[in-house]
C-alpha cells in the first residue's frame, strides 16, 4: 500500500481551543501538468465514488442512445447526477425509464429516503437513491443492446465493462482498482492525474455532457449541494461534480484547468469551505459564501473556521 500524507486543509476552533481538524488533498492541473499541489499522495490510487458518473454517462454515445430514446438535455444532466430526490429529480428518472420501456422495479439501487426530504412521500423506494438515474441509465443501455436487466451492476456485464475501458481510454491508466460502490455498481480507482486527464478528456470529446451538466445545475444536485453551488457560482464557466468520501472535481472551462479536493473525511460542510476558499482564492468565483463561524443549538455563534492552506 503507498503510504499517502494528507493536510490539515481547515480546523476549527472556540476561542483559542481547536475543536476539529480536517485533512485532505488539493490539486489543480492543466491539460498536460500538475501546476499546483497540496498533500502528499505518492501516486496513490482512489475510487472516484460518484465522481466517476459523468464518465458512466458517456456510454450513451457509443448507442445513439440520446437520440433513440429522445432524451432532453435535462435528461442527459440527471444520468449525469447525485440527485437529491425532489419531484423534479425523480420526474427525470421515470421520464428516462418510460422512454425505455422500463419502470422502477428493474433498479438495483438500494432503497432510499431523499437527500433533500421535501417532497418526500415517507416511503424509502430505489427511485429516491441519489444514484437512480445512473442506474436507469445503464438499464437503458442494456435494454437497447438486449442485456441482462437483472445483472446490469454485475462487473462481468458487458456494460459494466465498457464503462472500464471508457474509464482506461480517458485516464490513459494501465488498469484501475475495481470494486463495488455503496448503490451496489462497480466503482474504480486510478491516480490524481489519471483522474484529471481522463476528465479533460471527457469535457472535450463528449460536449453534449458538459452542456447539460453547466446548464442544468440544480437536476445535477438540488438545495444546498455543493456541485450545484459552484456551477451557479461559475456563471456558465464551471462545470463540477462531487463524490462520495470527500471528492469534488471542477473544471474552467476558459482557463482549461481541473481542480480537484479530496477531504479524508466524507463530511459535506468541510468540503465546502475548503472549496469555496480555494476557488475564491484562485478568482473562479467572485463570492465566497462560505462560513466563517459557527453556532451553537440555540443560535449563539460560538467558534470560527479557519483554512490551514493558501492556494495562491
Amino acid at each position: 500500500m503507498i503510504n499517502i500524507n494528507p493536510a490539515k486543509l481547515l480546523y476549527s476552533k472556540r476561542g483559542n481551543v481547536i475543536d476539529e481538524e480536517y485533512f485532505g488533498f488539493i490539486f489543480l492541473y492543466d491539460n498536460f501538468s500538475l501546476l499546483k499541489k497540496i498533500g502528499q499522495d505518492n501516486g496513490a490510487k482512489f475510487y472516484l465514488r460518484s465522481l466517476s458518473k459523468p464518465v458512466q454517462a458517456s456510454i450513451m454515445q457509443d448507442f445513439n442512445v440520446v437520440e433513440k430514446l429522445g432524451l432532453t438535455q435535462e435528461e442527459i444532466a440527471i444520468c449525469c447526477a447525485s440527485h437529491s430526490g425532489t419531484n423534479i429529480h425523480i420526474s427525470l428518472v421515470r421520464s428516462i425509464l418510460a422512454k425505455a420501456g422500463l419502470d422502477e422495479s428493474f433498479l438495483l439501487c438500494p432503497c432510499a429516503t431523499p437527500l433533500d426530504i421535501k417532497d418526500f412521500d415517507g416511503i424509502k423506494k430505489p427511485i429516491y437513491h441519489n444514484c437512480s438515474a445512473k442506474h436507469t441509465l445503464m438499464l437503458a443501455i442494456s435494454k437497447l443492446n438486449s442485456w441482462d436487466l437483472k445483472k446490469y451492476t454485475d462487473v462481468d456485464h458487458p456494460l459494466q465493462k465498457l464503462i472500464y475501458k471508457r474509464h482506461i481510454e480517458l485516464s490513459g491508466a494501465s488498469k484501475a482498482g475495481i470494486s463495488y460502490d455503496g448503490c451496489s455498481t462497480p466503482v474504480f480507482a486510478l491516480s490524481m492525474s489519471e483522474i484529471a486527464q481522463m476528465f479533460f478528456n471527457l469535457f472535450k470529446k463528449c460536449d453534449f455532457i458538459t452542456n447539460a451538466m453547466l446548464n442544468n445545475p440544480y437536476i445535477l444536485g438540488g438545495n444546498d449541494r455543493l456541485d450545484t453551488e459552484i456551477i451557479e457560482l461559475g456563471e456558465k464557466n464551471l462545470v463540477a461534480k462531487v463524490g462520495a468520501g470527500g471528492f469534488l472535481l471542477v473544471y474552467n472551462i476558459k482557463e482549461d484547468k481541473i481542480l480537484i479536493i479530496k477531504m479524508s473525511q466524507n463530511n459535506n460542510l468541510p468540503r465546502r469551505i475548503v472549496a469555496l476558499n480555494v476557488l475564491y482564492e484562485m478568482g473562479w468565483i467572485k463570492e465566497n459564501p462560505a462560513p466563517e463561524h459557527f453556532c451553537n443549538d440555540v443560535g449563539k455563534m460560538v467558534g470560527d473556521y479557519v483554512c490551514n492552506f493558501s492556494f495562491l
